[in-house]
This record gives C-alpha cells, structure tokens and sequence, in this order.
C-alpha cells in the first residue's frame, strides 16, 4: 500500500472531520497546512484543534513512510486488531498524532524524527537490582515493549519482592530517548493488582528530607508537593537514575496531549449529537473531565518538581507554558540525595554493572 497516498487522499481529510477509520474509529482532529497552503480546514469548534504543518514536504514524507514501516515491524506480533494493510497503516499514524503535542504539530519533521528514536534507542532489558533493606524486599527492573496505542514503545517496570515473597507492583512509567534527552508522558497504575501490604508501609519513608513548610510553601502553595503517590515518586527516582547512568540528563515531560484530551471531547460531543446524552449530561461530562485532565497533569508535574527536591543537583530548565507545554529537566548528577529510601533504591542502579544504554 502507498502510505503517502493513504495519507494525503485519506488521513489528512478524515481528521479535518475529527474521526478517522482505521477499523475502528480513531476521534482524531486537526488541520493541515502545506508549505504555506492550508489543503484541509477544520470547521469551527469548541476544542482547541492543532494544525498540522508542513514545512518541507520532501523530509515529512520520507520520515513518515519511515515511521510506518518501523512501526509496522515493531507492533506486528500482537498489537494490530486486523490484518488489512490500510487499516494498519491508518492505525499507526493516528496512534502516531494521538501521542501529539501542540508544539509537534507546528514541527512534524522534529517529531517523526524523535519518535522513530524511540524505537532505536531503548531496547528490552531485565534486571534484578538487588535488595533495599528500607523497603525489605528485593527489586527487579524491566524495559518492555508497550502497545501501540500507549504513548510510548517501550515502558519501563519495576517489581519488588518482600521477605514473604509478596509483589508489590510499580506504576508503569512510558518513556522514549532521543538524541541526548529522555521524554517522559506518563506515570500509571495498572489496575486491579494485589500490592504486598508490608512494601506499601515501607513507602512512607518518602516524607523523610522533606518539610511542607519550608521546602514547599514559597515556591509551589501549601500542600502542593505533599500530595504526591509514594510509588511514583519512587519508580521515577530510579528511572531517572536509570538514564542518568546512561548518560541521559535531560528530560522532557509534556503537560498535555492535546489530541488525547481532543479524542475524549469529541466523543462526548458525538454522544450529545445522537442525542445519547442530554445536554446537562454532557456539561456534567465535560467539567469531569476537565477535572481529571487537571489531576493527571498537575500530578506529573508534581512528581517531578517533588524529586527534584530531593536531588538539589536536578534542575529546573522550564517549566510547562513557560516556552512551551514542557516541564524540562537537567540532572547534573545525583551524588546528594536528601531521603534514605531515595538514595538507596537510586544506588541500586547506579552500582549496576552494565552495558551502555545506547
């Protein structure tokens, strides 16, 4: 199949309309402009829709056609909901636009090149990085492949093993590698698990090293870095250990997804159109989730900003709206480290006898 074809003739005008079809529907909505001509215009509308723009057609072409084929080779084994080859196409490239943010619509060149990075740049590892005698238990990292349509190839996992052999699972952090920076999107929860009761005691060690008063109060209003999840903060300390190791002292977190928030917009805009939901539902639906993106975002920022507490040798380069939607960090190193519990389960990492990231 012609992937260009597919998406100049089929794409582009599918997501001036907000859905496109690849098997099933994807609500995803922007515009395109090409050097300098808007070839498709979205309609007026409530959401703020991106506009795709196309600069040098000639390098977007050749690093799009080079996504798809790289990602078609990376997700072949278990991702795909069908074996048509335009519905993959189509799937990749709007899981691809789903994963967006605004400053990757103004620059799609930059983008298809990070994320094809994000491919080649992490691999599968797994490694048990021994005992933390705070938490009682034994700690085993992984790096595995994700699903398509999760914000990032590979994620990165922890477990931990308590002296009576219960597993306390960590959130799941999705994370890419470009160049010489870490881009980070999300931290998450997988639902439904069983935690060992006695590690999710031992992680209240995280107050340790920080005052509410003092350390938080003039910079980010009171309360804010308290209220952060103790396997969070924890998971992130050793991922950013991980990397530092690495030699990869940036990072990079967007605030928002724009065509994230924008899918689940519209299908509650589609809802009220079918008359499925009535319009005080639809208001009640939206306010939800305005609040819930608030939460999410708010609650990675404040992750982030909590480490960096922790770790005085972190630094804060910008912050989200500051340029761009971006929290950017730099690690100079992470030498001095204000928390037992922190400076342990990084330890782990940084006294691992391995290979080079990259």
């Amino acid at each position: 199949m012609n992937i260009l074809d597919i998406f100049y003739n089929e794409i582009i005008k599918e997501a001036a309309k907000g859905k496109i079809e690849a098997y099933f529907y994807y609500n995803i909505i922007f515009s395109t402009r090409i050097v300098d001509k808007d070839v498709t215009v979205v309609e007026e509308n409530e959401l703020l829709v991106p506009k795709l723009i196309i600069n040098d057609k000639e390098r977007f072409d050749s690093l799009l056609i080079d996504y798809v084929e790289t990602a078609k080779e990376f997700y072949k084994d278990n991702n795909f909901e069908t074996n048509d080859e335009k519905n993959i196409i189509k799937s990749i490239i709007a899981s691809l636009f789903s994963n967006a943010t605004l400053e990757d619509f103004n620059n799609p060149c930059l983008f298809l090149k990070k994320r094809i990075d994000f491919f080649n740049n992490v691999k599968e590892e797994n490694y048990e990085l021994g005992y933390s005698n705070n938490l009682s238990a034994t700690i085993t990292m992984k790096i595995e492949k994700d699903y398509i349509y999760n914000e990032t190839p590979y994620q990165f996992v922890l477990e931990a093993v308590d002296d009576n052999g219960d597993i306390y699972y960590f959130p799941h952090i999705k994370f890419g590698i470009s160049d010489d920076t870490a881009y980070i999107y999300a931290i998450q929860n997988e639902k439904n698990l069983v935690n060992s009761k006695k590690i999710s005691r031992a992680l209240y060690k995280i107050g340790e090293g920080f005052d509410s008063k003092e350390d938080n109060y003039n910079k980010y209003e009171e309360g804010n870095l308290m209220d952060v999840t103790s396997s969070f903060l924890i998971a992130l300390n050793i991922l950013v250990a991980y990397l530092n190791k690495n030699n990869i002292n940036k990072i990079n977190i967007p605030s928002i997804l724009i065509e994230r928030w924008n899918a689940k917009e519209r299908a509650n805009q589609i809802k009220a159109y079918l008359n499925i939901i009535d319009s005080d539902t639809y208001e009640s639906y939206s306010e939800k989730h305005i609040s819930i993106q608030k939460n999410l975002t708010e609650k990675l920022i404040r992750t982030f900003l909590r480490l960096k507490e922790h770790h005085p040798n972190i630094e804060i380069e910008s912050l989200p709206m500051e340029g761009d939607s971006m929290l950017r960090l730099n690690v100079h190193n992470l030498d001095e480290c204000n928390n037992k519990l922190l400076n342990e389960t990084k330890n782990l990492i940084i006294s691992l006898n391995k290979e080079k990231l990259r």
